[in-house]
């Protein structure tokens, strides 16, 4: 890619004066049909970032690269995605930097994976394990097209039964029974570091935090986030009727040198109160 200026070959998300999202590769000669009427990939190629085009029938839209996230919505999936507003919360949670090494698992649709390594490049590493590996494969293409060959490690095991890595800044898990896991984050984890779950029901919450205080996890954060998006315009500014409220719970605790701390009342820490 050179400059800010669109080539063939490039992905590109095309926003309509309608609202509308298209994200698609532009070939030599294509034509991009929507609702919005079609779109000749020949009038993309070599226009800057942020440059108008206009459709068949006068649409108006903006062309532009797509963002981080919208790479990975566009990944095939096979699980549930975790979405923006809880992968921003965990990376704060889970305190990590260029450099951090983080246990990550189970690998799922490889979203999640592939938010971490993005935050901890160019000389962090983030293991990520599943118990299933067919999606391999095709998850270390995507890390090679991303940049991410070198941070992301894809390994075939269970988080619940043995963890290679030592001394890890974070162990983060979306598994079934998350509960199952704290044993191996206490031996991976260098003390200080931090444990980050995502959590579907009440009944796993509840047994995942009553585990980590058992064994010696200092408890940061339980519970949900929610959002609530406006729409704004003079004179009409309201919320949108659609929103994005419950999807998981997440939990954060971090890693000590004590052996139990299931008789101690904790605190949220400051900015989480």
């Amino acid at each position: 890619m050179g400059g800010n200026k669109f080539e063939y070959g490039d992905r590109v998300i095309l926003i309509t004066e309608t609202g509308n999202r298209f994200s698609f590769l532009i070939r030599k000669n294509q034509v991009f049909h929507s609702t919005d009427g079609y779109f000749r990939a020949d009038d993309i190629a070599g226009l800057d970032e942020g440059a108008e085009v206009v459709s068949n029938t006068g649409r108006r839209g903006v062309i532009l690269r797509p963002s981080l996230f919208e790479q990975l919505m566009s990944l095939p999936r096979r699980t549930q995605v975790t979405y923006p507003k809880d992968l921003g919360f965990i990376l704060v949670l889970a305190d990590l930097r260029p450099g951090s090494r983080v246990v990550e698992g189970g690998v799922g649709s490889g979203i999640l994976a592939f938010f971490l390594s993005t935050h901890v490049y160019p000389n962090g590493k983030v293991y990520s394990y599943d118990i299933k590996d067919e999606m391999f494969a095709t998850l270390a293409k995507q890390a090679e097209r991303m940049g991410l060959g070198d941070v992301l490690v894809l390994k075939k095991g269970d988080l619940s039964r043995e963890v290679e890595e030592t001394e890890v800044d974070a162990f983060i898990v979306d598994v079934p029974e998350p509960w199952t896991t704290v044993q191996q984050a206490k031996k991976a984890l260098r003390s200080g570091g931090m444990f980050v779950s995502i959590i579907p029901t009440v009944e796993q919450l509840t047994k995942t935090c009553e585990a980590l205080r058992a064994s010696g996890f200092l408890e940061y954060f339980s519970g949900e986030l929610m959002i609530r998006p406006w729409r704004v315009r003079e004179g009409m500014t309201r919320p949108h009727h659609i929103t994005r409220a419950h999807t998981v719970f997440i939990v954060a605790a971090r890693n000590t040198l004590l052996p139990s701390l299931s008789g101690w009342v904790l605190r949220l820490p400051d900015g989480l109160r």
